[in-house]
């Protein structure tokens, strides 16, 4: 059969890194907003943020998204075209360079990419959101840095 495409999975990487920068501005507010913590509305909390926070306060919590989208798109991309590539391979019987794909083998490939997604998205997804709903600093001295205390509610 054919061996593993690692092209998938850099363009997953990239894809997944270039959203989160573009992204994870907005995805702060959404957040922010629907916690419901005294932000009148989309502006009123751009405004609040940046005024208690400065600009960094919308990328606040985006190293571990950046890091963890990307690896993550990078294996649902992966696995989908993998196993689709490996599902007409397969039922060809003949390791051709582009065999012939079948509307059976996209629904296959999109489901074992959807149970891989839903496996590493979930978790991903509450320590995103708990990293980006802190909004008070740590004060340690004359530093001041943002801690998160990891409690029993991350543990799934």
């Amino acid at each position: 059969m054919g061996s593993l495409q690692l092209e998938d999975f850099a363009a997953g990487w990239i894809g997944g890194a270039a959203s989160v920068i573009v992204g994870h501005p907005l995805d702060t507010v959404k957040t922010r907003l629907q916690a419901g913590v005294g932000y009148g509305n989309t502006l009123s909390c751009i405004r609040m943020v940046y005024r208690r926070e400065s600009v960094f306060g919308f990328f606040k919590g985006m190293s571990f998204p950046l890091a963890s989208i990307a690896v993550y798109n990078s294996v649902v991309f992966g696995v989908f075209s993998n196993t689709q590539r490996f599902l007409s391979q397969h039922r060809c019987g003949e390791p051709e360079a582009s065999p012939p794909r079948t509307l059976s083998d996209l629904l296959l490939a999109s489901m074992v990419a959807g149970v891989v997604s839903v496996g590493l998205g979930g978790p991903v997804d509450l320590i995103k959101i708990r990293l980006q709903m802190q909004t008070q600093p740590f004060r340690d001295g004359g530093e001041h840095r943002v801690t998160v205390f990891p409690g029993p509610h991350l543990c799934m």
